[in-house]
């Protein structure tokens, strides 16, 4: 050994390799196969040696390495084993360059080792666990990375083909980290070492997979990611690869858009997609269009600065490409708001956009060509698109588009699916809308819903209208159709949310003003909302309001006045709205007219806004407008002006003023109940009425029509001369008697008004009975004379049982039959306690009478003996077969009152009679659904299991019924649409046991399907709904997308940016990883995995992009939807969970396309943050295309 110590020091490279191999002809000699575990870690030679690969001198540790390797060649030491000692000698190294060559030595022979014939050789490091040692030695030392790039070099170039031609694969994981990790500065060079290798299948997977992983949306990566586009970009260009040509130029269109989102220069972006352009490659024309759209996006961010460039390259690629005419539509579009606010800086750059917008509107050919279906053959393409949600979204919009352009009825309803979808979805797609709104030949439907949701993207998000207004100027310039120009016309004031917008929107309107460019009554609309945007506009509209045109009706203009007073009035009473005064006023004088109408009317709703809002004195603006309205009778104003005195009662005050306006106000309405021709004007003064309390007047202002019948009590007729006074001079209260006059004497044809008014008052009257009305007596009463002289309920009863017992026939029938249903109607309280046996007396008169005595009856059956049996007695008489139709409707039309004061013994017999008869009846063909009596009856069903106010017992008795008829009912069947509405209301016990698969005695197809109805129709409730269903269809796969399809509008229904959504997402992704764990079935696993891609994509909005539930359109879905969810704010703390959950399926799930999904996902998810703090990313290495 001292020999061997002194040939090591003499510094003699020629004596130190002398030294080594005497030392490792020792080593050899005293090698016994058998004892290598023990020879490996006793033996001092060994030891001896691998103290000197870590020695200073570069020459004795580099021949040191070699000797390590030699062993290993010569079967003395193991492969792995000495590879985990040159790892460990990285930390006490001086020598990383010859750690390094060791270590590839060492690659290359495991390499050899595991080479099977007929088989592709695998890799067994990763970036993570095992991890390659290349990897380990980058991270312990930054600066090893040109050791590690040359010993590279050398494994791709090795002279011995089966090294070279498996390289790639034994350096992948190495070729990741180096150009995709987060935490490092990179460099060009790993780029340049992989694009400099002889072009292969495996290079070509690498090269994707390395340039799919790079973080574009990063501002800390940007600069790196653009770097690594460009060169692969420039290689393909000099390569004359034109599939990744067409594959990147789209994709370089997405890098510019971070490049000026993140305020780096785009320039250089914009010039490597011109040289794509200048390949003489036809194939280009797929993308061209398409690469115009996703550089439009640019214009909204860009610096005036990169403007120029931008607008050279569109028109270079429009000049060259055949393209689809929505995309230079999208481009010209947003270079409005340049062109639409020029300035020094812009000129030369506006002067190329002015050239493209010459071009837009020349073009004149109706697209015919399908260019993006082109690109579903390019592979590159494919991978690069399902990996960037902006990309895919773009993408997937033109493909739809160009499929569906020719046919008007799909494109109407998937334009209706994307204007449904989320607001944040909706903004990323304003590219998309602007392309269809500038399309000047495009079905008129489709533009109007386009602008209509531009226009509305403005309230979402205000600073859209920079980009809107430019857009609506144009079309009202340039689009020839009137609809278009009016409905840009009425966005126009919207646009005013942005107040930089405000001075160009005035400046227009008076323009149109000073021009007459439109009508005065349009342009007063347009300013009232203006100034309904923007407070300080108000001015404008003051002005216009003024405004007069002989041209014009002048109704009409009035009118458009009147209108925008209210709106004011509406919105700032206190403020504007006491402004615009003197104009109501003006309005009320001048349209006197029949044609004046209209616009009367909407001043005194406008007036009616400024009471409530207390901007007007109701007493002195009464006593102003009351001597010009007093014999006004045009209908119209009449029944505003009830609309106007209807706000009185809520808006009095302790003041003697205001107690003389209430008492006028309501003699003003008695004389409109009197003496009203119009329905509609009693009604509405009935309406109004109801809102004032009985003593607010007294019987003298009750019209003599209506008291002409009363007589002065007895207590006030004691002397001749007191007797001889007049009612209406002594009585200080409205008599019962008055009430049934009012019935009696009002117009026929308004007898519900008429209801309605009582039965307000008798409302307020039975909620102020104490519970001393309702005590307990020895017999029921005959009538109701103990009640006080001015009591509602007394006066109508007392009537109505005198004319049953001893008819009078002064009472035509509709009259009687329309107190009996005010009598009858829903109260608080039941009615006092009476002896209801006079209703026998009227109970076979006709049906009309019948059903009104069942019901009064039904009511108060609680309270009244006679009342009870009447209804036992009726209930007794309801049997199926022998009873009529009309008579067994009766008894369903007052069920839900018959819940509430009857027990269920009394109704379950001729309910369950009654439903086994309708329901065994039910015609085998179809036919009106409404007209069947089950569905009828099941929708009273329905109707009474909404109600808080049924009694429990009955209640359960109701979802017992209901329940049974769970199994006897096919999904398909004709009433199933209404059951399935009865069933949602049913109480949670009885759904969980009639949909729940765990207590069914057999699960079969049948029930599944009924259950998923039923469940899905609850999810709008909460989606845990779902949760026990997912799990019995795991389990069935014949019913498994019938699942999926009753889920779909569940999902759809929920609001996804509540807690309750994620939070059963989160669970949802909780239990599916349980379930991979616990069950070997594959197809469940899928089943689990479709639940999941459905949840994401429709969260996320993009069901609308993709309508189709198939398991292959999810999966093409779900990439970019999976970006889309967790760039919303309630759902970045789902970001982790989401990362994990696809993570751990992609590992355990056998299905390559599955898996294949779940990898895209984590790649499109590569711009969250938890990609790189939780290190993700290096779990990327387990399939090998992306």
């Amino acid at each position: 050994m001292d020999e061997i110590e002194y040939k090591l020091k003499t510094n003699n490279s020629i004596l130190i390799v002398n030294a080594i191999d005497k030392l490792l002809s020792t080593i050899k000699s005293k090698y016994k196969p058998g004892e290598r575990p023990k020879f490996v870690l006793e033996n001092e030679e060994l030891k001896y040696l691998r103290d000197k690969c870590a020695s200073p001198d570069n020459m004795v540790s580099l021949t040191a390495c070699q000797g390590l390797l030699a062993l290993v060649e010569l079967g003395v030491l193991e492969i792995a084993h000495t590879m985990s000692t040159v790892v460990t000698l990285l930390p006490s190294t001086h020598n990383y360059s010859a750690i390094i060559s060791t270590m590839a030595g060492l690659l290359v022979l495991d390499l050899k080792s595991r080479l099977i014939p007929g088989q592709q050789y695998k890799c067994q490091f990763s970036l993570k666990s095992p991890q390659h040692p290349f990897i380990t030695v980058l991270e312990k030392n930054k600066d090893a990375e040109d050791d590690v790039l040359a010993q590279m070099h050398a494994l791709c170039t090795h002279p011995e083909y089966t090294i070279a031609s498996n390289s790639l694969e034994l350096l992948r994981s190495v070729f990741l980290w180096l150009t995709c990790s987060p935490h490092r500065s990179h460099s060009i060079r790993p780029w340049q070492l992989l694009l400099s290798l002889p072009q292969s299948d495996a290079q070509s997977k690498l090269l994707l997979s390395c340039i799919s992983c790079q973080q574009v949306c990063n501002p800390k990566q940007i600069e790196q990611a653009y770097a690594a586009y460009s060169a692969v970009t420039d290689a393909a260009i000099y390569q004359q690869r034109r599939e990744h040509v067409v594959a990147l130029m789209p994709m370089l269109a997405r890098v510019c858009a971070e490049l000026v989102t993140h305020g780096r220069d785009p320039r250089g972006c914009y010039s490597l997609i011109e040289r794509c352009c200048a390949l003489d490659a036809p194939e280009l024309k797929t993308v061209a269009g398409f690469t115009v759209m996703l550089l439009a996006q640019n214009l909204i961010n860009t610096s005036a600065l990169y403007l120029h460039e931008l607008f050279n390259l569109c028109l270079n690629i429009i000049s060259k490409y055949e393209f689809s005419s929505i995309c230079l539509n999208s481009f010209v579009g947003l270079s409005l708001q340049w062109l639409h606010l020029p300035s020094y800086l812009t000129n030369n750059a506006l002067k190329v956009a002015s050239k493209i917008v010459d071009i837009h509107q020349e073009s004149k050919n109706p697209d015919t060509g399908l260019l993006i279906a082109n690109l579903k053959s390019n592979a590159t393409f494919q991978a690069l698109v399902h990996v960037d949600k902006e990309l895919y979204v773009y993408y997937k919009l033109l493909n739809t588009w160009e499929r569906l352009r020719d046919n008007e009825d799909k494109l109407k309803s998937w334009i209706e699916g994307l204007m449904n979808t989320n607001e944040q979805l909706k903004l990323e797609l304003l590219t998309f809308f602007i392309g269809i709104v500038m399309d000047r030949h495009g079905n008129l439907d489709i533009v109007l819903k386009c602008i209509r949701l531009i226009i509305d993207l403005v309230r979402v998000k205000k600073e859209v209208s920079v980009t809107v207004l430019p857009v609506l100027l144009y079309k009202i310039a340039n689009d020839v159709r009137p609809g278009v120009k009016l409905e840009c016309l009425k966005g126009l004031p919207l646009m005013a949310t942005t107040k930089e917008n405000v001075p160009a929107l005035v400046a227009i309107l008076n323009k149109l003003k000073v021009g007459r460019g439109v009508p005065i009554s349009l342009l007063i609309m347009l300013y009232t909302s203006l100034a309904e945007t923007q407070a300080r506009c108000f001015p404008y509209l003051q002005e216009t309001l003024s405004e007069s045109s002989p041209a014009e009706l002048k109704w009409e203009l009035d009118a458009a006045r009147a209108q925008a007073v209210l709106k004011i009035c509406e919105l700032r009473p206190s403020s504007n709205g006491l402004e615009l005064v003197s104009v109501i006023s003006s309005l009320l004088t001048r349209c006197s007219d029949r044609a004046g109408a209209a616009a009367s009317s909407l001043a005194l709703a406008a007036l009616a806004r400024l009471w409530r809002a207390s901007a007007v004195a109701p007493p002195g603006a009464w006593r102003a407008i009351e001597p010009r309205l007093a014999r006004d009778s045009r209908p119209a104003v009449q029944l505003s002006l009830c609309k106007l005195l209807s706000e009185i009662p809520a808006l009095r005050v302790p003041t003697a003023e205001f107690e003389q306006l209430v008492c006028d106000t309501a003699r003003r309405l008695w004389q409109f109940v009197a003496e009203a021709d119009e329905p509609a004007v009693l009604g509405a003064a009935c309406d109004a009425l109801a809102l004032y309390r009985v003593d607010d007047y007294k019987l003298k202002d009750i019209p003599e029509i209506y008291r002409r019948t009363v007589k002065l009590p007895p207590s006030y007729c004691k002397t001749p001369a007191d007797a001889a006074r007049k009612p209406e001079d002594v009585l200080d209260y409205v008599p019962c008697e008055v009430w049934p006059e009012v019935f009696k004497n009002s117009n026929q044809i308004a007898l519900p008004s008429v209801q309605r008014l009582v039965s307000k008052l008798m409302e307020r009257e039975i909620k102020s009975y104490r519970s001393g009305v309702y005590g307990p007596q020895a017999r029921e009463p005959p009538s109701l004379a103990h009640l006080p002289p001015a009591s509602v309920v007394r006066g109508l009863m007392e009537c109505f049982r005198r004319q049953a017992t001893s008819p009078s026939y002064d009472y035509p029938e509709a009259v009687l039959l329309a107190i009996l249903h005010t009598l009858s109607a829903d109260y608080p309280k039941p009615l006092p306690p009476l002896d209801f046996c006079f209703l026998h007396e009227v109970f076979h008169r006709g049906y009309h009478w019948k059903a009104g005595c069942v019901k009064l009856a039904a009511r108060q059956a609680s309270t009244s003996v006679s009342a009870k049996r009447l209804i036992e007695n009726f209930l007794q008489s309801i049997v199926p077969g022998r009873s009529e139709e009309s008579d067994i409707m009766l008894f369903f039309e007052n069920l839900p009152i018959f819940c509430r004061t009857v027990p269920p013994n009394n109704i379950r017999t001729p309910l369950e009679n009654c439903l086994t008869e309708s329901f065994y009846q039910l015609p085998k063909s179809s036919q009106d659904p409404e007209e069947l009596l089950f569905i009828k009856q099941m929708r009273i069903i329905k109707e009474c299991l909404e109600s808080d106010r049924i009694h429990d017992a009955n209640r359960t008795l109701l979802s017992q019924i209901v329940e049974n008829y769970f199994s006897a009912l096919d999904d398909d069947h004709l009433v199933w649409p209404v059951y399935l509405e009865t069933c949602a209301w049913l109480p949670t016990k009885h759904l969980e046991r009639m949909t729940s698969p765990a207590g069914w005695w057999e699960v079969s197809g049948a029930l599944l399907r009924r259950a998923a109805r039923v469940r899905a129709a609850l999810a709008a409730r909460g989606l845990v709904w779902l949760n026990e269903l997912v799990d019995a269809h795991a389990a069935c796969p014949p019913e498994q997308e019938n699942f999926l399809r009753c889920m779909l509008p569940a999902l759809q229904a929920a609001k996804t940016d509540e807690q309750s959504t994620t939070d059963w997402f989160l669970q949802l992704l909780a239990r599916t990883q349980v379930a991979f764990n616990e069950t070997e079935d594959e197809a469940q696993k899928l089943f689990l995995c479709d639940v999941f891609f459905l949840s994401v994509v429709v969260f996320s909005g993009f069901w609308s992009l993709e309508p189709d539930a198939a398991r292959g359109a999810l999966r093409r879905a779900l990439p970019g939807a999976a970006a889309a969810l967790v760039g919303r704010h309630s759902w970045r703390a789902c970001a982790l969970p989401l990362l994990e959950w696809l993570c751990h399926t992609r590992d355990t799930i056998r299905e390559p396309n599955t898996a294949h999904c779940c990898q895209r996902a984590l790649l499109a998810l590569r711009h969250t943050e938890q990609f790189t703090t939780q290190k993700i990313w290096m779990r990327m290495r387990n399939i090998e295309e992306i």
